[in-house]
């Protein structure tokens, strides 16, 4: 499926960019460049999201013959069929809505929440790539 390739490469990019320790970064970069740095993840973030339930609805097609129109259902589904637990669907959910926050961030403070939210959302999309890497 080239949607899980795509997720996977995703996934793996926005990994490393988590694991970057940024208070290590704020000592040796230039504010600006940090600023840039933290974008990019929320960016990455927003994009890695949107594949995931991509992935998702197009495994759910392929393997249940469910079509779900939107992210939320696509991750519905694919709890409602066994592929996640039941504390994966919540923690995609919750990394769903802070995608759609980030569309509305109109405060430093709420980029940085949605930031130290990332680790926690990176292990949630690990676990569901694994759990489609498994459907197959």
């Amino acid at each position: 499926m080239v949607k899980v390739g795509d997720f996977t490469q995703a996934l793996h990019a926005l990994a490393e960019l988590v694991a970057l320790d940024r208070e290590e970064l704020a000592r040796s970069l230039d504010a600006r460049l940090l600023d840039a740095v933290e974008n990019g993840m929320a960016q990455k973030f927003e994009y890695t999201v949107e594949l995931c339930w991509k992935a998702l609805k197009e495994a759910l097609r392929e393997r249940e013959g469910l079509d779900a129109a939107s992210p939320k259902k696509a991750v519905k589904a694919w709890y409602l069929t066994g592929h996640l637990t039941e504390d994966d669907y919540l923690a995609l959910l919750a990394a769903i809505d802070d995608r759609n926050r980030l569309s509305h961030v109109y405060s430093e403070h709420q980029l940085r929440d949605i930031l130290a939210r990332l680790p926690n959302h990176v292990a949630a999309l690990q676990r569901t790539l694994a759990s489609l890497q498994a459907a197959d």
